[in-house]
């Protein structure tokens, strides 16, 4: 592997260890790469030319748009109906008469 390796990199012009630098530009051609191999690979695989993959493709996207818009509609509506009860619970605990102590240490219970 490592005779592969070296070979492989004496021939791209590196004849040492890889910089941080060039590490991250072979990750990103990678990364930007792939999709079209995968396009490729799937187009030989399954035989669909590249316009119909396309068209799935797209109708892919239009209904993970409609999800995600249903899934953040149905979050927005449950944090209005929490902020609602919230709201009431506040405004019933203000409404609520508050009990009066007879001595000047009002918030400590006495215990038993």
């Amino acid at each position: 592997m490592k005779k592969v390796l070296a070979a492989f990199l004496a021939l791209i012009g590196i004849h040492q260890h890889l910089t941080a630098e060039q590490k991250q530009d072979l990750a990103n051609a990678a990364w930007q790469a792939s999709p079209a191999a995968a396009a490729t690979g799937v187009t030989k695989a399954w035989g669909l030319p590249l316009s119909e993959w396309l068209v799935l493709a797209s109708i892919a996207f239009i209904a993970l748009q409609a999800f995600y818009l249903i899934w953040k509609w149905r979050r927005d509506y449950v944090r209005t109906q929490e902020r609602r009860a919230d709201r009431e619970r506040l405004a019933a605990m203000a409404r609520a008469p508050a009990a009066v102590s007879d001595t000047d240490l009002c918030g400590l219970e006495t215990r038993e």
